[in-house]
């Protein structure tokens, strides 16, 4: 189903625009001792938390609202938008779900385990008390971003960190995991800033190409390199967590972390890593516990980047908001049934089956446009969708409404990396994509007048 809303107003450079009112909130998840372990998860390192910010012309509502997970399913972001929607009045269709993309937060799939998965009864139960606890968080924050709400000024501005790596290497049986700074990474870090008309911060939207996996599979305080003596992991909202903090203890406000087109980008230093031998062969090597300060210190980085970017951030003209949601349909190929089985490949032959359809939602504000898309995008893709977006200021954002893998660009492909192996879509696809996007917001874009 595809649909157009326009929220129409006025708003001439540094002043209020007409009606457009924004609001924001956050929220930690309680995850108390006595719901460890959960998922695996045996400690914790620093809170989950959830943050929203409304927008409202006067006569119609929107939200984001961004959690600290690794992904979220369709039932999530449906049980999500409803508790968003009825604490803010926007409808539930219009209330954008996030996931930050932090590797170090229980899933809440084992609340609700889908057919044929093996859940431990006290294991359902935890998940569920985690589950509750989160939508009670989410309800708080949305809560205080519908009482918070004021007449809003915006601002977009950009600047560069180099926090994030291409994790694509080239070893002699093939292209595998690490850390490749010869590689392309998409450096640019853009903000949406968002201030009330006495320039008190609202809330600040930051987008940068990178995953939120510093801590991945590891950290538990009381263990070895791989966690706590049952394997265990500690939970954190990892480096989109220290970026965020970052920036709201600086500016203040609520600040959001859009994770941007990081299907092959890493953070530049994690505590797990596979590292090469002269034989050019790949060992991993964890730091456990002891590679925590790494979430600090590239968080610092990153934080610092984005409020570059919004001290140097320009008024917005933002004339008309709109929400748009459509979908495209893409081939299809066959996942391998188990992780274990992917491995550096020179004749890796990818088994097309069937085609499915790639949700996205464009939201415009004026000169600005967020794009964003369930599948992990290539950070070239992300480029090339800034580059030719017919707005003035793009962010592309990825794990919006819920989550679908890897869509590599053609390289990858050609390449036959670890993201072009486990994605759910054929060659060709992220293309195909990409340019139907960037159709509509050509659309958009002369519908509203905000073209560049």
């Amino acid at each position: 189903m595809k649909r157009v809303l326009f929220l129409t107003a006025a708003l001439a450079p540094g002043a209020a625009q007409a009606g457009l009112t924004a609001g924001a909130g956050r929220a930690a998840i309680e995850l108390p001792a006595s719901l460890l372990p959960i998922d695996r998860f045996t400690d914790q390192l620093d809170p989950l938390e959830v943050r929203v910010l409304t927008l409202s012309d006067g006569t119609r509502k929107a939200a984001i609202a961004l959690i600290d997970q690794t992904s979220l399913s369709a039932r999530d972001v449906s049980a999500m938008q409803a508790v968003v929607g009825k604490a803010t009045g926007a409808a539930g269709q219009d209330v954008l779900v996030v996931a930050s993309h932090t590797f170090s937060a229980p899933h809440m799939f084992a609340a609700n385990p889908p057919p044929g998965m093996a859940v431990d009864e006290a294991e359902t139960l935890r998940a569920r008390a985690y589950v509750a606890n989160a939508m009670a968080a989410l309800e708080k924050a949305a809560h205080q971003a519908a009482d918070t709400a004021a007449a809003a000024t915006l601002r977009f501005g950009a600047a560069a960190s180099q926090v994030a790596v291409n994790r694509n290497v080239e070893t002699p049986e093939g292209w595998w995991l690490g850390a490749n700074e010869a590689g392309y990474s998409d450096r640019t870090v853009t903000t949406v800033q968002l201030e009330s008309t006495d320039h008190r911060p609202i809330a600040s939207l930051v987008n940068y190409a990178v995953q939120s996996s510093v801590m991945d599979q590891t950290g538990a305080r009381d263990g070895g390199p791989d966690g706590g003596p049952d394997g265990g992991k500690a939970v954190s909202a990892d480096l989109a967590g220290a970026t965020m903090r970052r920036v709201e203890e600086h500016l203040g406000g609520v600040s959001l972390f859009l994770t941007g087109a990081a299907g092959d980008q890493v953070p530049a230093y994690t505590a797990r890593r596979y590292a090469y031998g002269a034989d050019g062969k790949p060992a991993l090597i964890s730091l456990g516990a002891a590679g925590y300060p790494l979430v600090t210190l590239q968080g610092e980085r990153l934080g610092d980047a984005a409020l570059r970017a919004v001290r140097a951030a320009a008024p917005i003209r933002a004339e008309r908001l709109a929400l748009f949601q459509g979908k495209v349909s893409l081939t299809m190929q066959e996942r391998p049934k188990q992780l274990s089985q992917l491995k550096p490949s020179r004749d890796y032959r990818y088994q097309i089956n069937g085609r499915a359809d790639a949700p996205f939602t464009l939201l415009t504000l004026g000169d600005v446009a967020i794009i964003g898309v369930q599948v992990e995008l290539s950070a070239a893709t992300g480029a090339w969708l800034r580059a030719h977006s017919p707005y003035r200021h793009t962010m592309v954002a990825t794990m919006v409404n819920g989550a679908a893998k890897y869509l590599p660009d053609a390289q990858s492909y050609r390449r036959i990396t670890y993201q072009a192996m486990n994605s759910s879509y054929g060659p060709g696809s992220a293309e195909v994509l990409a340019q139907a996007i960037v159709a509509q917001l050509g659309r958009m874009a002369k519908a509203g007048k905000g073209a560049k």
